[in-house]
């Protein structure tokens, strides 16, 4: 932008104390408490745990103008767009139709696979040219389909593929970053980046906060986060847990969201919540933490030497 065009729009943006037209009845969400509006979300787990599964179901929810889980409320309902870039379109639509037992026809669940035999490109939305970062081609043409189809949501399944470069760089992390929320702020839209976790969640997966692959910038620079584990109760038997772990806009419904995660089920494609199979799943997963530490104690005791204390 311009020097003389950047300060004129640096004026506009300026207020005097709250003597300003501004809409006092601005709504920050698009799916409350867990997707605010123009902003970036970021939703990671572990690998093959079903966060795309979990983005779909509340991409069905927010298309229809239905409440998630009969729990959390819609507040914009409208088009959304799905980008996988995990899975051909012959995979992804098999999703799609287990989704479709449990809802109706939903002509705002736009979605795309960047492995159409179609699309020729690499889906990254940022590349280095010369010296620095520049929009991709990808990033181009992915704005002209958000202005073509207005969205409210924009997901990215995941982020290794649409980001590209050194997950670990700030710089590169903070460009990315900057690049959704230029679109957000062009096109009043949101973003839903799915993230797999790395090796060392896959390490701690008793641990309910996994730590976080790639740089900080990633996580700091969303306005919400969301931790999602598929937690085994006993043999085959399992519940899907989601932690809000970050989330930068109040809400009274995160009274909703127990600190230590709400217990869901999965039922062919979509999550329902039980209160009684979230109290068993709450106190089975306890029982087996527990049971994990004292087998782990055990073991790191049989492994060392003897010592006098063991004598």
């Amino acid at each position: 932008m311009a020097k003389d065009l950047l300060a004129e729009a640096l004026k506009k943006a300026t207020f005097v104390d709250n003597d300003v037209s501004i809409n006092r009845d601005y709504d920050p969400w698009v799916l409350e408490p867990l997707i605010p509006h123009q902003s970036v979300t970021i939703l990671d787990g572990l690998g093959g745990s079903g966060k795309s599964w979990f983005s779909i179901d509340m991409c069905y929810a927010i298309g229809l103008g239905q409440s998630f889980l009969g729990m959390f409320p819609v507040k914009r309902s409208g088009p959304v767009m799905y980008l996988t870039a995990e899975e051909v379109p012959e995979v992804f639509v098999k999703r799609l139709d287990a989704v479709r037992k449990y809802y109706p026809a939903n002509k705002n669940f736009i979605w795309t696979s960047t492995l159409h035999e179609e699309i020729d490109v690499n889906p990254s939305l940022c590349v280095y040219y010369g010296s620095g970062m520049i929009p991709s081609p990808f990033f181009d043409a992915l704005e002209q389909r958000i202005i073509e189809v207005q969205p409210v949501l924009v997901v990215l399944d995941s982020l290794i593929n649409f980001f590209g470069l050194d997950e670990n760089s700030s710089k590169e992390a903070r460009y990315f970053m900057e690049l959704l929320r230029r679109l957000t702020r062009r096109h009043k839209t949101s973003f839903l980046v799915l993230h797999h976790q790395n090796k060392e969640g896959m390490r701690s997966q008793s641990d309910d906060v996994i730590s976080f692959r790639g740089s900080g910038v990633f996580r700091e620079q969303s306005r919400s986060r969301i931790i999602y584990k598929n937690v085994k109760l006993e043999e085959g038997v399992y519940a899907r847990k989601i932690i809000l772990e970050k989330s930068n806009y109040y809400s009274k419904l995160k009274e909703m969201l127990p600190e230590e995660g709400l217990y869901l089920k999965f039922e062919g494609g979509v999550h329902v919540y039980d209160r009684d199979f979230a109290d068993y799943a709450k106190e089975k997963e306890e029982e087996n933490k527990t049971k994990g530490k004292k087998k782990e104690k055990k073991e790191n005791k049989n492994n060392g030497k003897t010592t006098r204390a063991d004598l």
